[in-house]
């Protein structure tokens, strides 16, 4: 991800995860209609990726997102103590 489009305030890091969370839900949901080795056929054939390929891709992205919460979390919350 490029520095530009990191997310920089907390609505946005939980806009993103969201974002990418749906987007894995997206690309489970194909690999269950039509197989992890299947490709999109709409899609030029040098952009096409396999859906396990796209899977991995979106785990990335959603543990990229994760990392930007447990951040903005750490920031307000310490297990010893209650949330500010």
């Amino acid at each position: 991800m490029k520095k530009i489009y990191e997310p920089k305030s907390q609505q946005q890091k939980i806009g993103y995860l969201i974002e990418e969370i749906g987007e894995l839900q997206s690309a489970l949901g194909k690999t269950l209609r039509w197989g992890w080795g299947s490709v999109n056929p709409e899609l030029p054939p040098d952009e096409q990726e396999t859906n396990a390929s796209w899977v991995i891709r979106k785990i990335v992205d959603v543990k990229r997102g994760l990392k930007f919460i447990e951040e903005e979390l750490n920031k307000l919350w310490n297990p010893n103590q209650e949330l500010k």
